[in-house]
Formats: structure tokens, C-alpha cells, sequence
């Protein structure tokens, strides 16, 4: 198979399985003739078997995926999928960690010749061959027959004048070559002069420091970035505590991380949040708030609530939510749990590093 056609298969088998944990299913055995590819180029799991948790099924799902994509020509996407692997502990975080490690190898309008490429593939196994590109089968074909015709050995004229002829249009991978050499010797054109003036003044500076015509200092390809200014004295941030454990009662665990990237301060910050649960407990929903802490002034600042209801026996329940953050040079977010029990995950700092209480930084001029 191709990287693209991998690529799609283990996307269709992570998004079924999914499916099946956010719905509430049991647990899939993925077994004997349970994993197929069907005549349409899609990969379809059959769901009447179960099996034990769904931990084991994270475990069978690792190994179908390494199947798939070593059957591929692409060292490349192997070792992204068995990254991706090896930094998943559950079924969801698998699924969300492999969808993104292939999609890199195809594009949405490409998806339709992929699938059928893929369902050509499933027919030319079962021995039912057809064309690829899903054009109709040539039958009854005549076949040519060994018999030759006389053609008299001399030269004819061309049909038509020759101002009547149709020009012969250039390839279209030749005319892009061409107009990329014409830019690359524009821009050599460009650039050559000034990098020759620099290289000549960087080899005088060397070779002839005494000369005070010149000066003996070269610019920098690129000015570092500015170091903020702290006032002597200034608080320096430190760790927040938020103040309550990290589990309680069913709670077994809160976990938040940032949904879409690094947050910034001034601006709304779209966190994730886990909470791992007893599943003899019974709960119907958990309620959490994303709470804002200044490291600089240490004021907090909670965010709205949101609920999300379980389901009897889940393990565990996942949301997303946001919070717009306050002007400030140190902050940190954290998900507080207060139904069924009060509870908080660790903080993630805004920035997470080199962080610094700079003069006007903070709300309260901290």
C-alpha cells in the first residue's frame, strides 16, 4: 500500500473505535475475520463480539495498527504511528494522537481516488479485477490479426498548409520548472550583491583588522529577542497551590491540558478536561470550573461551571471548555472539580517558562 492508503485505514479503524467508546458500547473484540476492508475501500470492524475491558482492546488496537502501517512504503508514517503509540495510555488518547499522526499523508480532495484505489485492491484479492480509476471494462475487443497490408514505401506530403498546423503546447511541468529557474536566477541577481559586500568586509575584518576604514563589526543574521525588564525587588512567581487534592471520593483523578496550543494572556484559552471516575459509584454528572491564578498579585479568578453527564458505570468523563485570561506576565489554569467532590487538577503555567512579574504586566500592576 501507499503511505496515503495506510494512512486511511488506520483513520477509519481509530474513528470506529471511538465511536464505540464515546457511544457507551462494550468493549470490541478484534479477532479473526472481526477487521475487514470492504468492496468501497473502508474499513469496518464487526461489533457482536466482546471483550474484556477496554484496555485490552487499546492493547489489540496498537498491534492491528502496526500491522497496517508496515505494509506501507513509508518508514516515515510507521515511526509517527508508533510514537503515537507509545505516548497513549487509553483508548482516546490513542485515537486522537494516531488521527494526527496521518493526517500528513493525504489531503480531503485526494480521500475519493484513495478509497478507490483501496477498493481496486480488495477486488484484485477476491480476483474480481477492475480498473482503478473506475472507468468501464473493455470487453470484446478485437484482436489484431497477423495479416499486413501493403504501404507503399514513400514519403506523402503533409495535410494542409503549414500555417494550418496546431502548436504543440509546452508540458506544464516544464513551463513551472522554467519559471522557477527564471525567479532562482532573479533572486541570486538580487541578493548576490549585498552577500558579496558582506563576505568581502567580514574577510578584510580577518585578514586586516588595522585597517579604520572599515568597520570591523559584522550584523547579526537575526536581533535577539528582548529580555523584559524587572524592577529591583520585584516578586519573583512561584508554584500555585490550588488548594485541594487531586482526588476525592469518586473522583479518581483530574487532568487538564490545552485544547488548541499554548494559551495567552488577554485572551480566551480553550482547555480539555478528564476526570478519571469509580464506575461502582454511579454518578450521573460531574460539574468543574477552569480557574485563573496571577502568580504576580495572587488573586483568583474562577471561571464559569460546566456539567457533563455519565453514564452508570463509565470510568471516566471528558470536556472542553474556555476561559478568557486577565493581562498579566504570569498565570496559571486549573480545573476544579465541585460536584461530586471538590477536587483539582495540576496547574499549567501562562507562560510555562521564563516567566516574570514585569512592571504593568499584571492586572494590579504586579
Amino acid at each position: 500500500m501507499t503511505p496515503a492508503q495506510a494512512a486511511l485505514l488506520v483513520t477509519d479503524a481509530v474513528d470506529q473505535l471511538e465511536l464505540a467508546h464515546t457511544r457507551g458500547h462494550h468493549p470490541i473484540r478484534l479477532r479473526g475475520a472481526a477487521v475487514m476492508v470492504s468492496e468501497d475501500g473502508q474499513l469496518t470492524i464487526d461489533c457482536v463480539k466482546n471483550a474484556g475491558s477496554w484496555g485490552e482492546v487499546r492493547d489489540v488496537t496498537a498491534g492491528l495498527l502496526r500491522r497496517i502501517v508496515t505494509n506501507c512504503r513509508s518508514e516515515a508514517l510507521e515511526e509517527r504511528v508508533e510514537a503515537a503509540i507509545a505516548e497513549s495510555t487509553d483508548l482516546v488518547g490513542l485515537a486522537r494522537r494516531v488521527r494526527y499522526a496521518a493526517a500528513t499523508e493525504f489531503d480531503d480532495p485526494e480521500v475519493e481516488r484513495k478509497r478507490s484505489q483501496i477498493a481496486a485492491l480488495v477486488s484484485v484479492v477476491k480476483g474480481n479485477a477492475r480498473p482503478v480509476d473506475g472507468t468501464a471494462e473493455w470487453t470484446n475487443v478485437p484482436r489484431l490479426t497477423e495479416e499486413r497490408t501493403f504501404v507503399p514505401n514513400r514519403r506523402r506530403p503533409p495535410a494542409g498548409t503549414v500555417w494550418h498546423r496546431k502548436k504543440r503546447r509546452l508540458p506544464r511541468r516544464r513551463t513551472v520548472m522554467a519559471l522557477l529557474a527564471i525567479i532562482a536566477l532573479v533572486g541570486l541577481g538580487w541578493v548576490a550583491p549585498a552577500a558579496w559586500t558582506e563576505l568581502n568586509r567580514g574577510w578584510h575584518t580577518l585578514l586586516d583588522p588595522v585597517e579604520s576604514s572599515m568597520d570591523d563589526r559584522i550584523d547579526p543574521v537575526s536581533p535577539p529577542p528582548p529580555v523584559p525588564d524587572v524592577a529591583p525587588g520585584a516578586p519573583v512567581p512561584g508554584p500555585v497551590g490550588t488548594g485541594l487534592p487531586g482526588s476525592a471520593g469518586p473522583i479518581m483523578r483530574v487532568a487538564a491540558s490545552f485544547a488548541n496550543g499554548p494559551c495567552k494572556p488577554g485572551e480566551s484559552c480553550t482547555v480539555r478536561v478528564d476526570v478519571g471516575l469509580d464506575p461502582a459509584a454511579n454518578i450521573g454528572a460531574v460539574t468543574w470550573n477552569l480557574t485563573v491564578y496571577d502568580r504576580c498579585t495572587g488573586v483568583t479568578l474562577p471561571g464559569g461551571e460546566t456539567t457533563v453527564p455519565v453514564r452508570a458505570g463509565s470510568p471516566e468523563a471528558y470536556g472542553i471548555g474556555s476561559v478568557d485570561l486577565p493581562p498579566g506576565s504570569a498565570l496559571a489554569v486549573a480545573a476544579v472539580t465541585t460536584v461530586p467532590a471538590a477536587a483539582a487538577s495540576e496547574p499549567m503555567y501562562v507562560p510555562a517558562e521564563n516567566a516574570a512579574c514585569v512592571p504593568g504586566g499584571s492586572r494590579d500592576g504586579g
